[in-house]
């Protein structure tokens, strides 16, 4: 994440300060630089120059470290509810007001959020889908590449040789330390965005291998409605992170507490909206996160669909309102 949106929120920032003497007392064995004397007067001098953009990142690791944690943790979903982080690191009550205010909006769309899985594919797993319609999910172009190929006449699942094709399904379940499953295949590719466009995919999904129906649509909101947001609005991403080779191991390991390929919720604030579909956040994600539902904490509808982000800087989103259009054109 950048730093300086960790603590733009005045209560977070005066959170974390107020309360920075428990959280260096309580910081994991894995938290560098505690030893070397980081006090409140330290950390709000730091704070003060990422307030002000003239703190260089990386300089003090063991505050970076603790700030990442408190600000913008990752929670547990279990039986379509999110619970606090594993670790017993203190939590920060600013964000977690920010996560209640959204309680409602956030468990109508953990049930509608699911992981992609893959037989016959080159990986087990690949991403994060969630419903827009009565039967259609979205994804990212990137996700439903891995079991789909454009043809002359549409989009047809991909075969291996004399492998079988690559099956798609999506289980709305996959929750940490919970059996359940809700497995529904993906029958159809309804759409692949063109490289040089947005990453999104819509596809069709068929009926619960058990007989359920499909789990409700998250609403989309529509281009007025981001265009109304305040600055910096709250949102939750919700979605599937995997252990990622390209992040940190050592960050991972503090923030993700070794637990990974399960639902998870990530709080956090949109950075910018721009002109050209994609929105910026900030909150907590991993590789399996593509295509994750952006939840706009006070609607309770989503604003995008997470499909990548480069560490110490930002995550990228293509707006819901794009989203909306794509299925208005292609999800008929």
């Amino acid at each position: 994440m950048d730093l300086r949106q960790a603590v733009s929120d005045p209560a977070v920032r005066d959170e974390l300060l107020n309360r920075f003497d428990e959280l260096a007392a309580k910081a994991p064995g894995g938290f560098e630089s505690l030893e070397g004397g980081l006090t409140t007067g330290a950390a709000e001098n730091a704070v003060d120059g990422m307030t002000e953009g003239t703190y260089t990142p990386g300089s003090q690791p063991g505050l970076e470290a603790i700030i990442e944690r408190f600000t913008r943790p990752v929670h547990l979903v279990q039986d379509r509810t999110f619970t606090i982080p594993a670790d017993s690191f203190p939590n920060s009550e600013e964000v977690k007001a920010k996560l209640e205010g959204g309680r409602a909006g956030l468990e109508r769309a953990i049930p509608s959020s699911g992981r992609i899985d893959l037989r016959n594919g080159r990986l087990d797993w690949v991403g994060t889908g969630w419903m827009v319609a009565d039967d259609v999910a979205v994804t990212n172009r990137h996700v439903a590449e891995e079991f789909a190929v454009r043809t002359a006449d549409g989009f047809a699942f991909k075969q291996n040789f004399e492998a079988p094709p690559v099956r798609a399904e999506v289980d709305w379940c996959h929750e940490h330390r919970r059996d359940t499953t809700s497995i529904f295949r993906v029958t159809e590719v309804l759409w692949i965005e063109p490289p040089e466009s947005i990453d999104v995919a819509l596809v069709r999904i068929g009926d619960g291998e058990d007989g359920q129906g499909h789990p409700p649509p998250i609403d989309l909101m529509t281009r007025e409605e981001i265009a109304a947001l305040g600055p910096e609005p709250w949102i939750g991403v919700v979605g599937y992170p995997a252990r990622d080779s390209r992040n940190d191991a050592a960050d991972q390991q503090r923030i993700f507490d070794g637990i990974y390929n399960v639902k998870r919720v990530a709080p956090g604030q949109v950075m910018s909206i721009s002109a050209d579909s994609v929105l910026h956040h900030d909150a907590t994600t991993l590789g399996g996160n593509s295509g994750s539902v952006v939840l706009e904490l006070e609607s309770g509808k989503a604003i995008g669909l997470h499909f990548g982000g480069v560490q110490r800087d930002r995550n990228s989103a293509v707006q819901a309102s794009r989203v909306r259009d794509l299925v208005a054109a292609h999800a008929g």
